[in-house]
């Protein structure tokens, strides 16, 4: 590593040897020390701009600046990370990666948890907007460029010219005016354009999932704390799916309970011990010909149940897959 001049040894032996870094080499943003709300915006910025979503107003104090979630992004994430936040408060790390996707098109995805009352009227309802754009009427100022004016890169000042120049270039068509400052030792880039209607949204998508009792599927016909059929079937969907069941259909003769473009769902089960021990509880001919018969468009059907008294290939020949509870309720099926 000597020989390829990639150690940095500090002057007069005093600390250790460095691993060099090249330029080239270098991916997202380098961290600095210091962040200054020049750069990072402060509680104040961050209030306007979740007022600026919320022009009814919000039940929470203490928003984050987008800026600041930004540049953690920026220094910590890649273009296709998980970024986890499990205080999500109003909403602003959902805020950051859809505005850092929007910008570098990355694909990071977020996973937001937040357990006040706020967590689908602010929380989420900030996502949505976001996504899908809000009414707002004034000036909208979106980043895009920011950069320290170190020695080093005043010593290639033709290069960041060059890259300012290319910016204006390429993104200044969104804006009306492109404002270069210089603040703190730092330069920013600003694209402004006025807002007379509504605020674009920066499109992507999420599922928004409230949690519900726990559920032990190990004891779950010992009979002690048995779930509600609501809360089993919205549990045995998403397993199957990954999706969440919005609505579940009210318990009948077929046990249907919701499908998507390529499955059919069916549960039979009640929170009664005594039943689900019994022959009542199990698949039969007779449920199976009511699966069936409700399968108009030829889905496969997957149908939980504690037991069965049919063939597999009786139920092939109906499509049908049958899964047995508990012990099948943990299959992601496909796989």
């Amino acid at each position: 590593m000597k020989s390829e001049n990639r150690v940095y040894f500090p002057r007069d032996g005093d600390g250790l040897p460095r691993i060099k870094q090249f330029k080239n080499e270098a991916k997202g943003l380098v961290p600095s020390t210091i962040w200054l709300a020049s750069e990072v915006g402060d509680n104040e910025e961050s209030k306007k701009e979740v007022l600026s979503i919320f022009d009814e107003g919000i039940p929470f104090d203490t928003p984050k600046p987008v800026k600041l979630v930004r540049q953690v992004l920026l220094i910590a994430s890649k273009p296709d990370s998980i970024i986890l936040d499990p205080t999500a408060g109003s909403g602003t790390t959902a805020h950051a990666v859809l505005a850092v996707n929007n910008e570098d098109r990355g694909s990071r995805r977020f996973i937001m948890m937040e357990c006040e009352d706020y967590a689908d009227t602010l929380t989420a309802e900030r996502i949505r907007r976001v996504i899908k754009g809000y009414k707002f009427t004034g000036t909208e100022r979106r980043e895009l460029l920011s950069t320290k004016l170190t020695w080093s890169v005043l010593k290639k000042a033709p290069e960041l010219l060059e890259k300012v120049e290319s910016i204006e270039r390429l993104e200044g068509a969104e804006f009306e005016k492109v404002k270069k400052e210089v603040k703190d030792g730092v330069l920013t880039v600003t694209g402004e354009r006025d807002i007379k209607e509504a605020m674009p949204g920066l499109g992507g998508s999420f599922t928004f999932c409230t949690l519900g009792e726990p559920i032990n599927v190990e004891t779950l016909l010992d009979g002690e704390n048995l779930p509600t059929f609501e809360s089993l079937a919205r549990y045995v969907f998403y397993t199957t799916t990954g999706r969440s069941l919005e609505k579940v259909a009210k318990p009948r003769s077929d046990g249907f309970i919701g499908e998507t473009e390529l499955f059919r769902l069916h549960l039979f089960f009640q929170p009664d011990k005594e039943w689900l021990r019994s022959n009542e509880a199990a698949l039969n001919s007779t449920r199976a010909e009511a699966v069936a018969s409700g399968n108009k468009g030829g889905k496969r059907s997957i149908v939980f149940a504690v037991a069965k008294f049919m063939g597999q290939r009786e139920l092939t020949a109906k499509r049908i897959e049958f899964c047995q509870l508990p012990y099948a309720i943990h299959r992601i099926l496909g796989d």
